[in-house]
């Protein structure tokens, strides 16, 4: 009976205990803190509850209140790594720099390439000048592709803006996601910083070729672009002018943007000419007058230096009384707007020439397919158009001059 008695009440005691445990764990689990001094005591031994306590009071401004707190949550979980670097902090606004670096050196060894812990790190490290640790941890978030873009932000602040200074302190691996960052911000002096480090790392890869040009391009830096262009492309004069290679949309190579409509479709087919050979196929649905202009491709130039652009095109059943043709203006300089005979009908394969000079400072030039609206009742362009053989080339003056007399001694002879 004693025995039994005995057993009883300590099951009682052991529910009990288990029943006012619970509802403390119960609290926690959904923070439910009223944030006083008899709750702070009744949790001292929840480690949780003890920093929300502390993070209470360093919101409001209480370091020391705050550090008592953080204290007491790492006594009772020497891995709770989130108290441990507000501890730190909170030292650290206490005015004890060292300790606040003793315990972030603690925690930067225990937490060695765990991303959980290391964007605060990198925060702390930045505040308490541990620029050992804080440089470490950056890198090795940027390494894994990990909050990339506000990593390099607070790199980008904690040099002032310094590109040369950012790029020294990355690693090689490091330096395209940078690049990639200032080409986002629009910083075209500093992206030619990075990208002269990434050329002494190596090779760089083609689609980082290509990235960057394009956003030379687009910023108007045509002589930068063109230089990277034909470094790594070999191209001089227009890019896949014969429509071998798959279209990148990008760079100096042909951009072209389908319609949602589907009033036209632009593919690369295979040339009826050859079976080995493509050609760029563009068909008209004949469905609205459309305002044509989506199919280009901008090609750097030398300035006041005479070109002769040739192309080859083939037709069948092109309606309405505007068609297609082919026009070349200049792209950072006006000045410059030359057009070929519209295409309309149904031809066999012809071939063009066009000949301009780039006015002064006009380093780039588009060459560009362009169709204006009709006027007309039948107005809904309709048919299929084929592009291949593109050549811009230099015109010599003497082969010039050369061409102009022959021609002309070929009429005195038809003349006579």
């Amino acid at each position: 009976m004693l025995r039994n008695c005995v057993i009883t009440v300590a099951l009682v005691v052991l529910g009990s205990w288990l029943l006012y445990h619970n509802w403390q764990l119960r609290r926690i689990r959904y923070e439910n803190y009223s944030f006083t001094v008899e709750e702070a005591g009744k949790l001292k031994n929840f480690p949780e509850a003890q920093h929300a306590h502390g993070m209470r009071h360093w919101q409001r401004g209480n370091a020391q209140k705050a550090s008592e707190f953080f204290q007491q949550a790492v006594s009772e979980d020497p891995f709770y790594m989130d108290a441990w670097l507000r501890l730190a902090e909170s030292e650290a606004a206490l005015g004890h720099p060292e300790k606040s670096r003793k315990i972030l050196m603690f925690a930067d060894d225990l937490t060695a390439g765990v991303f959980r812990w290391q964007w605060p790190q990198m925060l702390l490290a930045r505040d308490l000048e541990m620029d050992e640790i804080f440089l470490k941890n950056a890198n090795d978030l940027l390494g894994h592709r990990k909050l990339t873009q506000d990593t390099l932000h607070l790199l980008d602040l904690h040099h002032n803006g310094d590109t040369a200074a950012v790029v020294d302190d990355l690693q090689a691996e490091n330096l395209v996601p940078y690049l990639k960052w200032l080409m986002r911000w629009g910083r075209v002096e500093a992206t030619g910083t990075v990208w002269q480090r990434i050329l002494k790392e190596g090779q760089p890869d083609p689609d980082v070729v290509l990235q960057y040009t394009h956003f030379l391009v687009g910023q108007k830096k045509v002589l930068a672009a063109r230089e990277i262009w034909h470094k790594f492309n070999g191209t001089a004069g227009m890019t896949n002018a014969d429509f071998e290679k798959e279209i990148t949309r990008r760079g100096f190579d042909w951009r072209y943007r389908e319609d949602k409509k589907e009033n036209w479709e632009i593919r690369r087919v295979i040339s009826a000419a050859s079976e080995e050979s493509h050609a760029l196929r563009i068909w008209f649905a004949g469905e609205e007058n459309i305002s044509f202009h989506h199919l280009y491709q901008i090609v750097p130039v030398v300035p006041l230096q005479p070109y002769r652009l040739s192309y080859r095109w083939k037709s069948k059943w092109i309606t309405t009384d505007q068609g297609p043709f082919v026009e070349i203006y200049g792209y950072d300089q006006k000045g410059l707007h030359h057009k070929g005979p519209m295409i309309t009908g149904t031809n066999l394969w012809h071939t063009e020439t066009l000949e301009f000079t780039p006015p002064a400072e006009c380093n780039a030039v588009v060459v560009r397919l362009r169709r204006l609206k009709s006027r007309r009742f039948d107005s809904k362009i309709a048919g299929t158009l084929w592009l291949d053989d593109f050549k811009i080339e230099k015109i010599v003056q003497g082969s010039k001059l050369k061409a102009e007399s022959s021609k002309q001694n070929k009429l005195d002879h038809q003349s006579l």
